[in-house]
């Protein structure tokens, strides 16, 4: 049942819901975290900053990613082998206001970051 209604959203979602939900179901909320956590010492990018001020005040990742519009946090993820995961994230504050980037994250099996190297960024 569970299936029918997340296929339902994501077929009327919008492409930046789409992309973040597909994304959502390729890597869990934990993994996710630790590498907001591990990618915080990249102060180049501006959109980690963000999420890990909103995370640090307690907010859910359902709650971050929560959409309104056509603006607010982007992410796509790319499961490569060997526990390892090519994430793209950034946040879109406006027309021509936003910046993130796209890391290499590798996670032992207890879930924590072994390695996390970036790749490039952007900045609108």
């Amino acid at each position: 049942m569970a299936k029918k209604v997340i296929r339902k959203a994501v077929r009327h979602a919008k492409p930046r819901e789409q992309t973040v939900q597909q994304a959502r179901r390729l890597i869990s909320d934990d993994l996710l975290i630790g590498f907001f956590r591990g990618a915080r010492l990249d102060d180049q990018v501006l959109a980690i900053q963000l999420v890990n001020r909103r995370l640090d005040g307690g907010e859910t990742l359902d709650h971050i990613f929560q959409t309104d519009g056509d603006f607010g946090f982007l992410l796509s993820v790319e499961q490569l082998p060997d526990s390892a995961f090519r994430i793209s994230f950034g946040c879109q504050a406006g027309p021509l206001a936003g910046d993130g980037g796209e890391w290499e994250v590798v996670f032992d099996n207890r879930g924590n970051v072994c390695s996390l190297s970036g790749g490039h960024s952007w900045i609108s």
